[in-house]
């Protein structure tokens, strides 16, 4: 399964300038990290790699590298790592250093495939800044989604961006009740939705430590690897819908359906897809 990712890579870096570095970025919470963090634009160009907060950067996940059509991975990196940060370093100062957001699964243990789902607007009705239950109109066309993907075995999971925890609308305990809620009111289907993600940060918002900027906010990775990490999911074989353009998440192997809605108009035609459509792609 990781050899549909490692040929997408390939792949990729056959697109790019000549003696181009591409390198598979990883993200982690853990503020003991040693790497650089680095930041990349929709072209997937790494266009910082200075970054301080933990939670506003990638890092190289030593797992990965291409170079003039030469890859490296695991052992080879470790064991040429000051070649390989040379390298990284030459191609981010003469700004051709790509860098694409990547889990790849362990195959020493059971591989999980994923629908990750956008909250407001697909599994809820997008009323704008939800931080009660009484606000939460469930939308019963998904219960009968979830299901499916249930019986098709994909693990299922939200990634949401609640940025009005930022601005201070409503708080971590709000979001986390409607969470509840919404579990709940699936479940009484027998729809059941087995993990919630969600980003609290915004570079607008007021409300310290929540006002940076974070990959963890779509449409950067930051929430579907954390993901990928604890379910050791197959992004390749795996699918994100959602209702607007930023839920396409800077992954570009994981497959993205689009939902339309009468809250936004979404640019990116080609994801868009009737919900009846959905069934026939969970197989």
């Amino acid at each position: 399964m990781n050899k549909d990712i490692e040929n997408y890579f390939l792949n990729f870096s056959k697109k790019i300038e000549n003696n181009a570095v591409l390198i598979a970025l990883n993200f982690d919470t853990d503020s003991k990290i040693k790497n650089k963090l680095y930041t990349i634009d929709k072209n997937y160009k790494i266009i910082k790699n200075d970054i301080e907060n933990i939670l506003s950067g990638y890092s190289f996940n030593n797992n990965f590298l291409i170079h003039n059509n030469k890859i490296y991975k695991n052992n080879e990196i470790n064991e040429n790592i000051e070649y390989i940060n040379n390298l990284i370093e030459n191609a981010f100062n003469e700004n051709i250093l790509y860098g694409i957001p990547a889990y790849f699964a362990d195959e020493n243990k059971n591989i999980n495939k994923a629908l990750f789902l956008d909250r407001d607007g697909v599994l809820i009705e997008d009323v704008g800044y939800i931080g009660t239950v009484d606000r939460v109109k469930i939308k019963s066309e998904f219960i009968d989604v979830v299901k499916e993907a249930n019986k098709k075995g994909y693990i299922t999971i939200v990634t949401t961006n609640q940025a009005g925890i930022s601005y201070d609308y409503y708080s971590n305990e709000d979001v986390h009740n409607v969470h509840n809620y919404i579990y709940e009111e699936y479940k009484k289907h027998d729809a059941i939705i087995d993990d919630f993600y969600y980003c609290p940060y915004h570079i607008k918002g007021h409300v310290e430590p929540y006002n940076i900027l974070s990959v963890l906010r779509k449409p950067e990775a930051g929430m579907h690897l954390l993901a990928s990490k604890k379910y050791n999911i197959d992004l390749f074989n795996s699918f994100m819908i959602g209702d607007r353009d930023t839920d396409i998440v800077k992954i570009p192997y994981l497959k993205t359906l689009l939902i339309e809605t009468e809250v936004y108009e979404i640019e990116s035609k080609e994801n868009i897809v009737e919900i009846n459509d959905i069934y026939n792609l969970l197989i």
